[in-house]
């Protein structure tokens, strides 16, 4: 729509939310389309909303629509009567060009609001802050362009049909840097020792980052949609790999303060962005300082708390190398299942490598049902959920309950490509 990043789409349980999406990019001048797990098809296009629990068939939210240039297609969605509240996003996922258009900044937040009186007056009333943080990397884009040119050469195409005419054209060092909502560091004016909901979102598809606000109290409520068991907790630090979104409740004393990435002190992190997001101004209007209550909400039954149910079916995944699951590589014409699952299981789940390949499942979300190697000073926990994961610890276990969507259920890491 003409921005950087897409607008935040706000929705309510129950609704049906109708998508019409127009792809207006150049067509590829030489097709690449038949190329199977390599950077392919620049100009072809779709979108997923990641993190609802949603139909993953036609005209849903199914990862196989293909819209090429000057085509569209209109998406329904309909989102259950029964969805929880929280923070969503929605990017585009066509299997080969994904990491150039995602990893260019499209992405956009989606919100599914919460009814009335769903959560206590005192965080009810708390005014939003949106936060939607982009890590764009030039020179891995030039370096995907590099391979999308290659491809397309080694396919049959000349050097001028192949040329990229955006990414392939960079010289110098390029830029590495976090985004916020579109700008580069930007300052915010908040009312000094009163209570705010940040709703953060982090798009990227090769780092993760630590969020923290030294100087301020700071609450986490909520992480990838889903509301804690106990909301809040106390935080120092978040760990947001791509695709993660994080709910924060923030309260700072007057002064100018730094919202940062910043990684534990000496703790080594292979794929990790250190760098300051937003400049805070609290200013003093002659607020005092509140304390908010602890509460627990009703939860839709494919998130309540599974730590004690007895699991129907079992799964374990490896991730890695690259491009590897389970030793097996996806064949985006095939379709191959990788495992089958019946509607109305208890899937207990083991995931190994989420230290270096962001575990992401389509349409259910899962808890964790152990605590993490690292709970990076609290922020995982046992009994959390998540739809995506990516830890400093190698491992983790884990539950879904698959419970009323049938289809195929997209499970990849989310390093996209």
């Amino acid at each position: 729509n003409g921005m950087l990043g897409g607008p935040i789409i706000r929705v309510r349980a129950g609704d049906t939310l109708r998508v019409t999406l127009k792809n207006d990019l150049r067509a590829e001048p030489f097709a690449t389309a038949s190329l199977n797990n390599k950077i392919r098809s620049f100009s072809t296009t779709n979108l997923h909303l990641h993190g609802l629990h949603i139909s993953p068939e036609d005209p849903g939210d199914s990862m196989f629509v293909a819209v090429v240039p000057d085509g569209s297609y209109e998406y329904v969605y309909e989102i259950p009567a029964d969805h929880m509240a929280g923070t969503a996003w929605y990017h585009p996922h066509f299997h080969g060009s994904t990491a150039l258009h995602t990893g260019g900044g499209a992405a956009g937040m989606l919100i599914v609001d919460d009814p009335p009186g769903y959560l206590p007056p005192e965080i009810e009333s708390l005014k939003e802050i949106h936060m939607v943080i982009v890590h764009v990397n030039s020179q891995l884009m030039k370096v995907y362009s590099g391979m999308y040119e290659a491809n397309c050469f080694t396919s049959g195409g000349s050097d001028t049909d192949c040329k990229d005419r955006y990414w392939g054209t960079q010289s110098g060092d390029g830029f590495n840097v976090l985004l916020v909502n579109g700008q580069y560091q930007p300052k915010l004016e908040i009312t000094a020792n009163r209570w705010h909901r940040v709703r953060m979102l982090f798009s990227s598809i090769d780092v993760a980052i630590s969020p923290m606000l030294a100087g301020c109290q700071t609450k986490l409520l909520a992480k990838d949609g889903i509301y804690l068991h106990q909301a809040p907790r106390d935080v120092t630090r978040g760990f947001m790999g791509p695709g993660n979104r994080a709910d924060w409740l923030i309260s700072c004393p007057p002064g100018t303060w730094q919202l940062e990435s910043k990684k534990k002190e000496g703790q080594a992190l292979k794929f990790h962005c250190e760098a300051p997001l937003v400049t805070i101004v609290a200013v003093d209007r002659n607020d005092v300082a509140c304390e908010l209550p602890t509460f627990s909400v009703a939860r839709p039954c494919y998130v309540v708390d599974l730590r004690q149910a007895v699991p129907t079916n079992s799964l374990s995944w490896v991730l890695g190398p690259t491009p590897f699951i389970n030793g097996n590589v996806f064949s985006a014409g095939e379709h191959e299942h990788a495992a089958e699952i019946s509607l109305g299981q208890v899937v207990d789940m083991e995931v190994s490598g989420v230290d270096e390949h962001p575990f992401h499942i389509h349409v259910n979300p899962f808890q964790l049902t152990e605590a993490l190697s690292d709970s990076y000073e609290g922020y995982f926990q046992a009994g959390d959920w998540h739809d995506t994961i990516f830890t400093p610890g190698a491992a983790m276990r884990g539950r879904l309950n698959v419970d009323a969507f049938a289809g195929e259920m997209v499970v990849h890491c989310h390093f996209l490509a």
